[in-house]
């Protein structure tokens, strides 16, 4: 399979140096993800001259921004700090490695502390990191009501996304600021492209049925107040996923109140309805496989559907050849009808 060409823009510190290290390029690495994590930049170069590891050595917190176009289109893939540098050396040469985390990702945000929130909303949780990120918040954070909440040596992100998680809530740093997405503004978005399995180089998924429920009950027994709280949530509620099931997932573990009993059911119901048909994916370079991207495959028989991109790699190699992998999971059947002349 002939791969495309895609060309790029690389600015170090300001100052565009793609043509001075054109020759020495082993491969250009981009990965994205959906949230949580920091996206990542990793420049693969050949030392010829030892100016990397002598001159040209960077600094830690220098800036790097990736540019990839293809076909008249571009993505940013965002402005990098050099966070990590390797040297590699053999008889074939020496080879020195750059990586970097998104630059929103500052220290302060990976440093792990310990921290108690009381009766506040996930809302003003996450304003609260925010505002000792120095972050400005986007997005509509459900005011979901939380009696406590404790971070124990953990980053700030990582608090953040652990108790929104179970509630289907994202939380991720683009630039200066902190980005909320729900699950379902993010996961029931419109296709932006269709693949066959003929334009793929690779595909490896797998259908676990088992994961599947009809419905989901949320349920806890306050033994301090004898209180109990429930909830069942159904696949009519909050899935589009075709469901063939006669089992109910049962979750026991603490609610507070009514409301998380309710979220955390249509969430977890939806989440293990949607995680059966998933895996990885490997095809010719397209900036428009991105995380949080969603895409339809067709060809693949039982296996087709709109997939949903949680985690995707863009690599350029040193010829400019370009291709694209990800992590995937399908969260939309379609009639396998459709694809029988495909």
């Amino acid at each position: 399979m002939n791969l495309p060409v895609a060309e790029y823009t690389l600015v170090y510190n300001t100052k565009d140096i793609s043509r001075d290290i054109a020759d020495q390029v082993i491969s250009i690495n981009y990965t994205d993800k959906i949230g949580g994590e920091s996206d990542t930049l990793e420049l693969v170069l050949m030392d010829k001259d030892l100016r990397w590891q002598n001159s040209w050595y960077p600094q830690k917190g220098d800036s790097i921004n990736l540019i990839i176009r293809q076909n008249g289109l571009q993505m940013d893939c965002g402005l990098f700090e050099v966070d990590e540098l390797s040297l590699s050396i053999s008889t074939s040469g020496d080879v020195f490695s750059i990586k970097g985390l998104a630059a929103g990702i500052k220290k302060p945000m990976r440093t792990k502390e310990s921290y108690a929130h009381e009766d506040k909303s996930l809302k003003e949780i996450a304003n609260t990191v925010a505002n000792d990120m120095q972050l400005k918040l986007l997005g509509n954070v459900p005011a979901i009501s939380i009696h406590r909440a404790t971070q124990y040596r953990e980053s700030a992100l990582s608090f953040l996304n652990r108790i929104g998680s179970t509630y289907g809530c994202i939380f991720s740093v683009r630039g200066a600021n902190l980005v909320f997405t729900y699950y379902k503004d993010l996961e029931n978005r419109s296709a932006s492209l269709t693949l066959t399995k003929q334009q793929l180089i690779s595909l490896e998924v797998h259908d676990q049925t088992h994961k599947t429920f009809k419905a989901c009950r949320v349920r806890h027994h306050d033994p301090l107040t004898k209180d109990v709280q429930e909830f069942t949530a159904n696949p009519d509620d909050d899935s589009d996923s075709d469901v063939d099931s006669s089992d109910t997932l049962e979750i026991r573990g603490r609610v507070e109140n009514k409301q998380q009993a309710e979220q955390k059911a249509r969430y977890a119901l939806y989440k293990n309805n949607t995680e059966g048909v998933g895996g990885d994916i490997t095809l010719p370079g397209n900036i428009l496989f991105v995380s949080g991207n969603n895409f339809q495959l067709n060809g693949a028989g039982n296996f087709s559907g709109i997939f949903h991109i949680m985690e995707s790699s863009h690599s350029i190699s040193s010829n400019g050849a370009y291709v694209t992998s990800g992590n995937i999971k399908r969260v939309k059947t379609i009639d396998s009808v459709n694809f029988k002349t495909q």
